[in-house]
């Protein structure tokens, strides 16, 4: 049964056939936790992904299709566990923590520019997004460095308008960047844990 295809193998685990499973993970079980750390780059959840991965197998034996590619099916579940878990990680405040932790430690400089320049980018898309004036006002403000009196008075406007307005406005940057920097987390996060 060790010699088996993966399409008898395949065959066998739906009837139920444990051998089979047991050649199966034999087979695979080391090629996906590798696969899988190297997507995560955490031996804990690499291991979670091919315990789930196998069990998925055994649990939805009825559904499998022995004219299908079992070992692409296990890649790919591997696969969707871990982005799964890094979706999932990236909403926790450890993970953040720990992100950006990692970057006091020491990840390479070219990982926190990269990182840096994809919230910067985010950051303008959401200043873009602002009503004219209110744009304005928060770019004399937060990039030029002018004081809430001298953006009145150049403006021709209250102080507390310039106030009110740098408020709304940084209200609405800081929800924006909460809801689209989870993806620049995300992103650079798998960059960090990928080796080029």
């Amino acid at each position: 049964m060790v010699d088996a295809t993966d399409e008898a193998l395949c065959g066998m685990i739906k009837n139920r056939e444990q051998a089979a499973f047991t050649v199966l993970y034999d087979r695979y079980r080391h090629r996906i936790y590798g696969y899988a750390l190297t997507l995560c780059g955490s031996p804990e959840v690499a291991l979670d992904a091919v315990q789930e991965v196998f069990m998925n197998i055994w649990l939805k034996h009825a559904t499998l299709d022995p004219s299908r590619s079992l070992k692409a099916y296990l890649f790919r579940s591997a696969r969707n566990y871990i982005f799964d878990y890094l979706k999932k990680a990236v909403h926790s405040e450890k993970f953040r923590q720990s992100f950006l932790h990692s970057f006091e430690e020491g990840f390479g400089s070219s990982d926190h520019l990269l990182y840096t320049k994809q919230l910067e980018a985010i950051k303008m898309n959401a200043i873009s997004c602002l009503p004219a004036q209110r744009q304005l006002i928060y770019k004399l403000s937060k990039v030029e460095g002018c004081s809430n009196q001298e953006i009145a008075d150049q403006l021709g406007i209250s102080i507390n308008t310039v106030r009110d307005q740098l408020v709304k406005a940084s209200r609405f940057v800081r929800a924006y960047l909460h809801r689209h920097a989870d993806i620049a987390v995300l992103l650079a996060a798998l960059r960090i844990m990928l080796p080029s």
